[in-house]
């Protein structure tokens, strides 16, 4: 949570310990800045204080011109929500390492909700199936816990990928993301992994409609703009799927490996046959899922790589023996 700004403005502009505001606030972090303006530009710096120990976590500073200062106030306002939210964000690392200090038997729902989506995040089978353990002990403390399910969502939609008892855990993914965006209607990434597993089932209209209500809950979200970028393709738009990789490339410079899961296909469905690869090199064969491999050969194919895309080809055969041209298209 985020405390209201009226919350903070007793302390503006007196020397203040983050510690103590934090203590009087209840929050776990404190961002402090300023913003200075000379000669017709402006700077602002911002850091990120853990309130338990004092320890500054991160710190940023921003040269621009003045002259649309509101431009500027959106722009870094985006990447400091970014850099320190989120799945991906600095707030979530920190509560992962602190998980990870505790004994086994202190865990909370939290704890196992923040150890699982690290586990997602490796994108291999034997991460997403520790990830499912982990998240399904998060919910057997707390069912309420909406960001698990949703997480839940994404480590069964991986399995599938990864050809592992793909009906079961096809429907295991629809089940939870149902769940989570019942649980919380206010959550973007619940709306967003619920509108995907409706694609899967070929509901593309219904499920564009909830990418978009993602969009509109949360339209500066790295992340919601990641998970749009897969789909993008499915609804006639692979042209904005390609232009929502550059926008999150462009507000989070640190996006992490598990993007390109997202990022390589929708390259990929833009005819952006170069870029596909360059994200696929971000990753290994072990994180690659059968469309991965289609990708990678496909893209070769499209440049003319041959020799490699032929080698490619021997190689998702050897992975998905009953793979075939029709049975992609038809997922498409």
């Amino acid at each position: 949570e985020v405390v209201a700004r009226n919350s903070t403005e007793v302390y503006k502009g007196k020397p203040v310990d983050a510690r103590q505001v934090a203590s009087a606030l209840h929050v776990g972090f404190v961002l402090e800045g300023s913003i200075q303006r000379q000669n017709g530009r402006v700077r602002v710096t911002a850091q990120l204080i853990d309130a338990q120990t004092g320890n500054h976590l991160w710190s940023d500073r921003w040269d621009r011109p003045a002259e649309d200062v509101f431009a500027v106030q959106t722009e870094i306002a985006e990447q400091v929500t970014n850099r320190l939210g989120g799945g991906v964000g600095l707030i979530q690392a920190a509560g992962r390492a602190a998980a990870k200090r505790k004994r086994p038997e202190n865990l909370n729902a939290y704890d196992y909700y923040l150890l699982g989506t690290e586990k997602i995040e490796k994108i291999t089978i034997a991460d997403e199936e520790e990830a499912i353990a982990l998240l399904n002990r998060a919910v057997e403390l707390d069912p309420g816990l909406a960001r698990a399910w949703v997480e839940l969502y994404h480590a069964h939609g991986i399995l599938a990928g990864f050809g592992i008892n793909p009906e079961s855990e096809i429907k295991a993914a629809a089940d939870v993301a149902e769940r989570a965006v019942r649980l919380d209607p206010s959550d973007a990434e619940a709306h967003a992994v619920f509108g995907m597993s409706l694609s899967q089932k070929g509901d593309n209209a219904r499920a564009k409609a909830e990418l978009d209500t993602a969009l509109r809950l949360a339209p500066g979200s790295s992340e919601i703009l990641t998970f749009y970028t897969g789909f993008a393709a499915r609804f006639n738009e692979p042209e904005r799927g390609a232009q929502m990789v550059d926008q999150v490339m462009r507000l989070d410079p640190n996006y992490p490996m598990w993007t390109s899961n997202f990022f390589a296909p929708a390259y990929f469905m833009a005819g952006r046959y170069e870029d596909a690869l360059k994200m696929l090199e971000r990753m290994t064969p072990n994180n690659y899922d059968k469309w991965k491999w289609v990708v990678l050969s496909s893209s070769l194919a499209a440049l003319g790589r041959m020799d490699e895309a032929n080698a490619s080809v021997r190689e998702t055969l050897k992975q998905y023996p009953d793979l075939t041209v029709e049975s992609m298209i038809n997922e498409v």
